[in-house]
């Protein structure tokens, strides 16, 4: 009977350690990777033992690199005085990852990619592109491994909203979900070209769909975007005319309209386009201003 009594408290133990480094790894208070929850799992004790092993070995080796001082994939002040500044002060505390990849520092620029396997590598997508181009073999290694991990998560995210979708085809919140994690997804570059255009068409079906319920611009505009990608035009045209009915004034309108002429090489309607702006004066925010800064400056 006490055999049985020892049993159950040790499994339950067992399972609260389990919860304890779980939760850890989710808050990024244990700095290691999700898999290694099967070793914790399936070996009691010993497997708890090797995370803690490896989280204060990275730790230790945080700490001895202070003046490294990474956070959210970002050089802090001190790295950008030290590496980047001329001798002359510029703005901002902080230097893009990418500056950090082309100096002759290994060491730094392993610390970095390191930091992105253990952050939020969606942020860095683009970036992590570049690092697979690097001359360091290990810089290439770290970066190819956060992209397989993304995609995997992505993966993942995909496959549920596609099985919630089935479930509840006509939920306005999940055709929401789905439609912006597509949006998100296939900006970032990772599919496939034959891939990525079957989940542009799928995408497609979707935005269809949305449009029936409520025909709103950022609907639209995806739309418009999505379908110059698969190259059909035509039916682009048709919601760029829908979006200019009930958006004239916009500019995601004006920005879509010149993309439009640009890719199909209309060179004079893009003029009568970008004439028609000044003339009716269409506000451009910051970031419309940089989008159409070739067409506008020329």
């Amino acid at each position: 009977m006490i055999q049985i009594v020892v049993g159950i408290v040790l499994i339950l133990l067992h399972i609260i350690c389990c919860i304890l480094v779980w939760v850890g790894i989710c808050t990024h208070i244990i700095n290691v990777k999700k898999y290694l929850m099967f070793p914790v799992v399936f070996v009691p004790v010993w497997g708890v033992l090797c995370v803690f092993i490896l989280h204060f070995q990275i730790w230790i080796q945080s700490d001895q690199r202070k003046e490294v001082g990474v956070e959210k994939m970002k050089v802090n002040e001190e790295i950008y005085k030290n590496i980047f500044q001329s001798g002359t002060e510029q703005e901002g505390n902080i230097v893009p990852l990418e500056e950090a990849l082309i100096v002759n520092e290994p060491e730094l620029r392993r610390e970095l990619i390191m930091n992105v396997l253990n952050d939020n590598p969606e942020e860095y997508v683009e970036l992590l592109k570049q690092a697979r181009m690097n001359e360091d073999v290990e810089v290439v290694h770290y970066a190819i491994t956060a992209m397989v991990e993304l995609s995997k998560e992505y993966d993942s995210k995909l496959q549920e909203l596609e099985r919630l979708h089935q479930i509840s085809p006509e939920d306005p919140e999940v055709m929401e979900q789905y439609c912006e994690f597509m949006e998100e997804y296939l900006s970032q570059g990772l599919l496939e070209e034959q891939i990525e255009r079957v989940q542009r068409q799928r995408y497609e079906q979707l935005l269809e769909k949305k449009l029936k319920h409520q025909e709103d611009l950022h609907t639209c505009v995806c739309m418009v975007k999505n379908l110059m990608k698969l190259g059909d035009f035509e039916k682009a045209h048709e919601i760029l005319q829908i979006i200019e009915k009930k958006w004239h004034r916009h500019e995601a309108y004006w920005i879509l309209k010149v993309q439009y002429c640009v890719e199909q090489k209309q060179g004079e309607e893009l003029k009568r386009t970008l004439d028609k702006m000044k003339k009716e004066h269409i506000y451009l925010s910051s970031k419309g201003r940089e989008d159409l800064a070739l067409w506008i400056d020329s």
